[in-house]
């Protein structure tokens, strides 16, 4: 397979603010907490060897498990033990899932098993069930009962699961094993809280509720007498504590209670049903990911443009501001080290050095990447002019939608910037916001979203008859095809040339997902090598005897693909995606008439 399907999306993730709480409540809140983060954290350690992993299969079963060795901490409310249980399990799943796809495990079994598949499915299958990745960590083989690998013996199965136990071994090496050391937020099923509305009176009524005025006759208000509490367990067994809500809203199935320090009430995370709008018939599109805007389609159309200018002046302020508080620092450190009750040093540090403006600023940058990032995944899923799905303003048409949507992997881009200045930048993109609004818009439009790989897809020239490799194509955000041997001289955008060869491998049988560069690298060169050998009777010519006279550029005298054509004067190449053909960045006079001495060097050596 040429690319894997990204997961779809079922449900969705709202977010419900509370109005600001009293002392007490918050007290209570934090309490409860505490006593949460120290039941998950104990659960956690439990879980950390891997003969436990087995209990990562059944969550039911490690509570029962922990119950009976009396490791629930007395005077806590059960439940609440047991939601911490739940959580837990949770979390280590989590871990071993992002151990797995950090360390390309599943890559690194399909790269070695490529040629004995009953192997590479018995490999694939063992990574199906926790506790069988717990028994090859312990040296064991899993008992597997497939009728599919009826024919794999005891003897392959063995050396795939030794194989298993070093690449999982080296992998979890990287990463610690996870702990609870924030007492932020918490998971309640629908068993631990209960919801009610009760109906306010005008002059009990705030004046404000949440961000918009509580006014009944306010368009953006509607419920504006009625108010809706979410009452959620205590820390004591039979405490209740009920939350106000600022608005009314549908509670229902597992929530997520969510603590924040610079405010005053806390935040409810619901989860909502995806709603699909049916499967999608239009031709297949393809995105490059960029930085300057967030993607670039197939058709060289740019989408969520000044991206790049935002996260530019986020780096430079957060830069500035850091320098600034590390000077304040500086100063405070010297005024105690000659006075330590200095009042000067405790105003600076109290005025100067908080986080609360700086927390504030950057959720607003986050704010507008997250906009950005959505607007430009749905201009893509759902067509142009398409984008607005909420009360029927523009009809979903089917065909306006991609069947099939190709993207690049973000999960392997960490600190592969060339400067510390795109490295800032890039840290602060957000790829895991841009890859989870892929995956939500993807599964509402019906579309099939893929993973495809990305190897050398800015460096390959587009045109289906060339095809050349090489890094010196691209020089910034242009590309220019140096082909040697003939006159090609595609130009264009770079993204928009990632983009297209993306979209090319998705019907690609020899390039697959888990293909490593190097191998992606002669795969492509040898194509191109026997496009240049079926040119049959062509030679290398200086340029200016033909071809559209790009400076430098090297021609076959009317050769084609398929063989000779007769002669004929040629036109100028179109440039697509913008560029220009006398473009500065254009190859040496000597890149010809090196590549000619190369091949009589070599015949000399063969004679």
């Amino acid at each position: 397979m040429s690319s894997k399907p990204m997961p779809l999306a079922k449900q969705r993730t709202v977010r419900l603010q509370t109005l600001p709480l009293s002392a007490h409540k918050q007290q209570q809140i934090y309490e409860l907490l505490h006593a949460f983060r120290l039941a998950k954290d104990q659960f956690l350690v439990e879980l950390a060897p891997a003969k436990t992993w087995g209990f990562l299969d059944s969550k039911r079963g490690f509570r029962d498990a922990m119950k009976k060795a009396g490791a629930y901490p007395a005077g806590v409310n059960v439940h609440l033990v047991d939601q911490a249980a739940f959580d837990a399990v949770d979390t280590w799943v989590r871990h071993i899932e992002s151990v797995l796809a950090t360390g390309d495990v599943k890559a690194k079994i399909w790269r070695r098993y490529r040629g004995d598949e009953l192997q590479r499915r018995f490999a694939y299958t063992c990574l199906n069930r926790y506790g069988w990745i717990g028994e090859i960590l312990r040296g064991q083989v899993p008992v597997v009962g497939s009728k599919e690998l009826a024919g794999l013996g005891e003897k392959e199965r063995t050396q795939v699961a030794r194989y298993l136990h070093r690449v999982l071994r080296k992998a979890l090496s990287k990463h610690e094993n996870p702990r609870a050391h924030a007492e932020r937020s918490m998971s309640l099923d629908d068993t631990l809280y209960t919801t009610f509305t009760t109906s306010a009176p005008p002059a009990a009524r705030p004046a404000r509720l949440g961000t918009h005025t509580c006014d009944p006759e306010h368009r953006r208000c509607r419920q504006g007498h009625m108010r809706q509490y979410v009452e959620i367990i205590g820390c004591e067994p039979g405490a209740r504590i009920a939350l106000p809500l600022a608005g009314v809203s549908h509670v229902s199935g597992n929530i997520g209670l969510v603590a924040d320090e610079d405010a005053d009430g806390v935040a409810i995370h619901v989860v909502y049903p995806v709603k699909a709008l049916g499967e999608a018939t239009g031709p297949d599109e393809s995105i490059d990911w960029g930085v300057t805007e967030v993607c670039t389609d197939a058709h060289g159309i740019k989408h969520g443009h000044g991206l790049g200018r935002l996260l530019e002046e986020f780096t430079e302020k957060n830069n500035a501001a850091g320098k600034a508080r590390g000077k304040l620092h500086a100063t405070t450190r010297a005024l105690r080290k000659v006075n330590p009750g200095s009042r000067k040093a405790r105003r600076i540090a109290r005025n100067n050095l908080g986080h609360k403006k700086q927390a504030r600023w950057r959720a607003r940058a986050q704010s507008g990447v997250r906009t950005l990032s959505g607007q430009a995944v749905k201009e893509v899923v759902y067509g142009a002019g398409n984008r607005t799905r909420g009360r029927g303003r523009v009809p979903q048409l089917a065909y306006q939608r991609p069947r099939r949507l190709a993207a690049e992997d973000l999960s392997h881009l960490r600190g592969k910037a060339k400067s510390k200045k795109l490295s800032r930048i890039c840290s602060t993109w957000m790829r895991s916001e841009n890859q989870g609004r892929m995956v939500v818009h993807a599964s509402i439009g019906g579309v099939d979203a893929k993973t495809a790989n990305a190897a050398y897809t800015s460096q390959t020239c587009p045109e289906p008859t060339c095809g050349y490799v090489s890094r010196d194509n691209r020089q910034g955000d242009a590309f220019h095809c140096r082909n040697p041997y003939w006159d090609c001289n595609w130009q264009g955008d770079a993204d928009h040339v990632a983009a297209m060869n993306l979209l090319a491998r998705l019907a690609d049988r020899e390039i697959g997902v888990y293909t490593h560069h190097t191998e992606v690298k002669t795969i492509l060169d040898e194509r191109f090598r026997r496009r240049r050998e079926s040119r049959v009777g062509a030679r290398a010519v200086p340029q200016g005897t033909a071809g559209n006279g790009v400076q430098g550029a090297c021609v076959e005298d009317g050769a084609t693909a398929h063989g000779r054509t007769p002669s004929k004067p040629r036109g100028p190449r179109l440039v697509v995606g913008g560029g220009d053909a006398t473009d500065s960045q254009s190859p040496e006079h000597a890149a010809c008439s090196g590549e000619t001495q190369r091949l009589e060097s070599e015949k000399k050596r063969r004679a």
